[in-house]
């Protein structure tokens, strides 16, 4: 299981990598990825709790943006 959730946290993280400004909802990233809504979450806590992504707001405009300036 924990690989399943480490992929998902990859995918997560890479699709932010994409986005402008390294953010998007939680509700535009489960609709882009292939992964269902507890993966994308699994991911996001994954991330989360590695210091790599950031939370605000409620629901499903909750966004997730990325900490660390990837291009570095």
């Amino acid at each position: 299981m924990n690989y399943f959730i480490g992929e998902a946290a990859g995918k997560v993280y890479e699709f932010l990598a994409d986005e402008k400004n390294n953010e998007a909802t939680i509700s535009k990233i489960e609709k882009s990825l292939d992964l269902s809504q507890n993966f994308v979450n699994m991911g996001i806590g994954w991330l989360s709790h590695e210091g790599k992504v950031d939370l605000s707001g409620k629901g499903a405009r909750t966004k997730v943006r990325l900490t660390q300036d990837i291009n570095n």
